[in-house]
């Protein structure tokens, strides 16, 4: 009984070493990714992948360069990560509109579609060029990332609490006790 407990504990600390090395919980923040991905979704990724797995369309987690952190990092000492979707990879050109913004400051954040201007850029070599689903800060704004700056791949998303749980209401509870009644 003993070494099938210390197999347990071993296999188990193994699976847990593994586990913390290559997967990583992302949770998403703002609605960049809505239609997809929702505020306070959580999403799984894998920390380890060679560049030469990315696809367009693929979901990335992404650190913000150096150079950029300085001006749209609100807590430079902080570390922020980013989830976009990858749509163009290295020796492609890409077309996308880039959306110009009413000022905040006076008054809702909308988009004037009259001065939206549809922007090129070349992907130059070890680069990609990453979009939100919706409005947010991408490739648009900065031009292509270097690879480098890619942190994880999405696997998968989990499943939110809220999703899961049953709602009872008065029909359901009403219909559960005809069904009960027919049995």
């Amino acid at each position: 009984m003993n070494t099938t407990l210390l197999i347990l504990l071993t296999s188990t600390l193994i699976l847990f070493v593994l586990v913390r090395t290559f997967l990583f919980l992302v949770q998403v923040e703002g609605w960049s990714m809505y239609p997809a991905y929702h505020h306070g979704d959580r999403l799984l990724a894998l920390r380890f992948y060679p560049h030469h797995w990315l696809r367009r369309g693929q979901v990335v987690v992404w650190n913000l360069p150096p150079k950029l952190a300085w001006s749209f990092n609100p807590n430079p000492g902080v570390s922020k990560m980013y989830i976009k979707r990858i749509i163009g990879l290295p020796g492609d050109e890409v077309a996308a509109h880039v959306a110009q913004l009413h000022d905040p400051l006076e008054g809702e954040m909308l988009i004037d579609e009259a001065k939206q201007d549809l922007k090129s850029w070349h992907i130059p070599e070890e680069h990609c060029f990453i979009k939100g689903d919706s409005l947010g800060f991408d490739s648009t704004t900065f031009g292509p990332l270097p690879l480098h700056y890619i942190r994880g791949v999405m696997l998968a998303r989990l499943r939110r609490v809220h999703d899961t749980l049953q709602t009872y209401t008065l029909t359901n509870i009403l219909g559960q006790i005809e069904e009960a009644d027919k049995l």
